[in-house]
């Protein structure tokens, strides 16, 4: 896969990728599984793949999009972009730390606290 673009969060914690591979181009955070797609996108948002790669991309580094951190014996086991907090919270097993944050390194606060 060729790098297109890369991005780091202000605390040095996360990279954020966007990949190439042929036709194929995929976005999610460097050395975890979670991953889209730009057809993806594309269809979600209703418009070309490098419009809704660059909003997605803005939504990220803007705070618009919660991302959420597993911790397993204190290290980094995942990382994902979720729509539902509260939903990830109930499919955590008993040795995993579930947080919430954007992209600044400011954490998520639930509507409920």
């Amino acid at each position: 896969m060729n790098i297109i673009g890369e991005y780091v969060s202000p605390d040095d914690r996360l990279r954020f990728v966007v990949e190439q591979d042929g036709q194929d181009i995929a976005l999610g955070f460097e050395g975890f599984s979670w991953h889209t797609h730009a057809d993806m996108l594309a269809s979600a948002f209703g418009t070309s793949e490098a419009l809704a790669i660059d909003q997605f991309v803005d939504d990220l580094l803007s705070d618009r999009c919660i991302i959420a951190v597993s911790r397993i014996g204190g290290t980094i086991h995942d990382v994902w972009i979720t729509t539902d907090p509260q939903s990830d919270l109930r499919y955590t097993s008993d040795d995993e730390v579930l947080a919430f944050r954007y992209w600044s390194g400011a954490p998520w606060k639930s509507a409920a606290t």
